[in-house]
């Protein structure tokens, strides 16, 4: 009877899994297994056995042998190394840049974006320290469009694709000299990208009334008509009227201004409001306790950006070529370099001359107005 109590108990014992320690280092789970669980210099060392005595011996064993013996001490590392390589994949290190780096960027929304974009492809399943050159170059091949509108598939530009490359150039860096990940940067084993050649897009004929009528036509046409209106009027940057706050705004009448905190080159910029600017601004509704002019999530803008331009069978046209349309209409208008800088915020000629395509028909009438006077 006591024998048959004892093998019930056991079996009970055992199924129930509970387990006690014993000594440190050593925990017992049933009458008949001591298991030791310890770590000797940031290494874990396990062990089960039939008897405490066994089980004692083997963690002091251990402890000696980690203290004295390289090699074992070069096989658990090596050990820990493997499981780290196969845990530290992409898309958690881009987590780790996205909290610690890009968070702290004037970009950070553009950047995010563009992290969320990578993390959605086949390279962000990688361990970071396994990834080629060769990976890289495949993932940059194969990029194309992702988003819902009319664009979805088509290849992206060779432009976007070296903005993409640039950032994970960085986040290797990162990893390496910040973080002290023991990685090499596969970008700099391979060709980049092209930057392309400066725009010269700008708005023909009646292609602005036929944006506009399509824009008008969007979910979120409130914000995007009176948006994309303002950018022609003022030259302003994507980013920077996405961030534009009903506090940096001041109309006196029919003019008015807008001061930019957060540019593209990290200096305030005052931009003039013409007429027609104060007048898109008071088709806004102004909260009382202010807040974004434009409340609107930059992926919204996006699409209906391009299925605005797919109805109106406009091709080639991106928002920022509405900057390139404002600054050429200044010169157009007869502003100076200067004037138009002050407006632009562009911080060299050469830059100002990258953004600004003028008219022929336009500077052939402004050559005629000067021989007659």
């Amino acid at each position: 009877m006591y024998n048959k109590l004892y093998i019930l108990f056991v079996f009970i014992w055992e199924k129930m899994g509970k387990s006690s320690a014993v000594e440190k280092g050593i925990y017992q789970r049933g009458p008949y297994s001591f298991q030791v669980k310890l770590m000797v210099d940031g290494h874990l060392v396990s062990g089960t056995f039939d008897t405490l005595e066994e089980a004692r011996a083997f963690r002091n064993s251990r402890r000696a042998a980690l203290a004295l013996d390289p090699d074992a001490k070069r096989v658990l590392e090596s050990r820990v190394r493997r499981h780290e390589v196969k845990a530290a994949t992409l898309s958690k290190i881009l987590d780790r840049y996205q909290e610690e780096v890009s968070s702290k960027k004037k970009s950070a929304d553009s950047e995010i974006y563009k992290i969320a974009k990578i993390k959605r492809s086949k390279l962000a399943e990688m361990s970071i320290y396994r990834i080629t050159a060769d990976d890289v170059t495949a993932f940059l091949k194969g990029l194309k469009r992702d988003q819902p509108g009319p664009l979805n598939g088509e290849p992206l530009s060779e432009s976007t694709k070296r903005k993409l490359a640039a950032l994970l150039s960085h986040v290797f860096t990162i990893a390496r000299k910040r973080w002290r990940m023991d990685v090499t940067n596969p970008i700099k084993d391979i060709e980049l990208p092209s930057s392309g050649r400066s725009r010269k897009r700008r708005l023909e004929g009646d292609e602005e009334a036929r944006l506009l009528q399509e824009l008008g036509k969007a979910n979120q046409a409130a914000i995007v008509v009176p948006m994309v209106r303002l950018a022609i009027e003022t030259a302003m940057r994507r980013g920077e009227l996405l961030k534009l706050e009903w506090s940096d705004i001041r109309i006196n009448g029919d003019h008015g201004t807008a001061v930019l905190h957060d540019t593209k080159n990290k200096e305030q910029r005052v931009v003039p409001l013409n007429s027609v600017a104060c007048g898109v601004l008071a088709t806004l509704p102004r909260p009382i306790h202010g807040g974004r002019v434009f409340p609107i999530r930059i992926d919204q803008l996006r699409s209906a950006w391009d299925f605005a331009c797919e109805r109106a069978g406009i091709q080639g046209l991106r928002f920022h070529d509405l900057r390139h349309e404002a600054t050429s209409r200044l010169f157009e208008l007869g502003l100076d370099r200067i004037e138009a800088a002050s407006i632009t915020g562009h911080k060299t000629l050469q830059m100002l001359k990258d953004y600004t395509h003028l008219r022929a028909e336009k500077l052939a009438q402004k050559l005629n107005k000067a021989k007659q006077n």
